[in-house]
């Protein structure tokens, strides 16, 4: 009998990463409200129920953090629930930040097999997302490109760099962990680079320089002369993408040119996105309940775009602290889970989700899904699964406790 019910929830947890990993390729289109994937996510979540996973702290912790956060925008919302889109944009908020739960209950039962599984089907998601919209921009497809810019099936321009960035950061962990094949991941590099360099999100390509040096630093951080390989393969990189993409496209050299500068003229002016973020200042102390959704754009011409300011000045002071703590705390997190376990995971993904909070401070970040579900597995890796000392990441054999819940390896010493 216990074989049949050790069967039964070996298969329920198998299904269960299957789903969630479908939900990761879904992904790739977010073009209708409510999107597919949300759903797959919520089935992820149904079948995870099933296991009867044992709770980590740091996912009660993370669930009472995005409760009040979530209470935030709700509670300076209540007085405009009668204008038209609002309540659909509260049940939006709800469906994005409900990703960070399912992410993180899911990665609880995980191990460093899973993650890896996780970043290989990531990065194949990234891929056909990057295939479009070089595609899309290539062919001059309306429905892959936004103002002469790749976006693919994904919402705009700067939603689609984001989510692009840290599939490059985990296409060099597998290169220095030896995991997969060499030659793929080559190939998928560059091809995940034209696709951040066509969607011309300047912050984009600031997050992806910052983070993938700073996590070139954390692996050589032994031996920094390493870092010049490095430094130079970037470089180089770099230049071809952007000598392949200058000379084969006149329209590239224009926006890239359009693009080269700290200031579009929407960011300029006293309504423009800076002087946005300094007229949002005193509205903060004058609205400690916050401005509620949609509130913000019936002063300005456009949303606040920087998700610190924005929790503050739409969600209140609930919100906004909120998610400082949420933010400040997921640092430490991983950097606390990077000490106790000596995995290089737990760097990996805070590089990761520190990109795409880089990518929100300057856009509507808080509704992209990815910034939501690295939130998650960052919070989710559970320090019982990567005991220090235990074989290195590149090490991906098999064996029959990594197929199993968290709580059933933990009751059979399987190791």
């Amino acid at each position: 009998m216990q074989t049949a019910a050790h069967s039964v929830e070996r298969a329920v947890f198998t299904t269960r990463n299957f789903v969630f990993f479908t939900a990761i390729l879904a992904m790739n289109y977010t073009l209708s409200r409510p999107s597919p994937v949300d759903f797959i996510f919520i089935a992820a979540l149904f079948l995870s129920l099933y296991l009867r996973h044992e709770v980590t702290p740091k996912f009660i912790a993370l669930s009472l953090l995005l409760a009040i956060w979530a209470i935030g925008f709700f509670s300076a919302s209540i007085p405009h629930l009668g204008e038209r889109n609002v309540s659909f944009e509260l049940l939006a908020k709800t469906f994005a930040i409900s990703i960070a739960i399912v992410a993180a209950f899911v990665s609880m039962s995980w191990g460093a097999r899973h993650y890896h599984a996780f970043m290989k089907v990531y990065v194949w998601s990234c891929l056909i997302a990057s295939v479009l919209g070089i595609a899309g921009f290539a062919f001059k497809i309306d429905l892959l490109t936004w103002d002469d810019r790749a976006k693919g099936l994904i919402d705009d321009p700067n939603m689609y760099g984001s989510f692009l960035v840290p599939s490059v950061l985990f296409c060099v962990y597998m290169l220095n962990q030896k995991i997969g094949s060499r030659a793929f991941i080559i190939a998928a590099i560059p091809i995940l680079g034209m696709g951040i360099l066509l969607s011309f999100s300047r912050i984009a390509a600031a997050a992806l320089l910052v983070c993938l040096i700073g996590y070139a630093v954390f692996l050589n951080r032994r031996r920094l002369s390493n870092l010049i390989p490095w430094l130079l393969g970037l470089v180089i990189v770099g230049s071809l993408l952007f000598a392949v993409a200058y000379v084969s496209s006149d329209e590239f050299s224009q926006k890239f040119f359009q693009r080269l500068t700290l200031a579009e003229s929407y960011d300029v002016g006293r309504t423009g996105r800076y002087g946005r973020y300094l007229l949002a200042l005193p509205m903060i102390l004058e609205n400690p309940m916050g401005l509620g959704v949609l509130q913000f754009e019936k002063i300005f011409p456009e949303p606040i775009h920087n998700i610190f300011l924005s929790s503050f000045v739409n969600y209140g002071w609930i919100g906004g602290f909120a998610w400082l703590v949420l933010f400040f705390s997921s640092m430490a997190v991983s950097i606390q889970d990077y000490r106790r376990t000596r995995n290089p995971l737990a760097v990996l993904f805070m590089f990761s989700f520190l990109s795409l909070v880089m990518c929100a401070s300057l856009h509507e970040g808080e509704h992209w899904r990815h910034l939501w579900l690295f939130l998650g597995l960052l919070w989710g890796f559970n320090l019982r699964n990567f005991r220090q000392g235990q074989a290195a990441p590149g090490d991906v054999r098999a064996s029959a406790s990594s197929m199993l819940p968290a709580r059933r390896i933990a009751r059979t010493g399987q190791t």
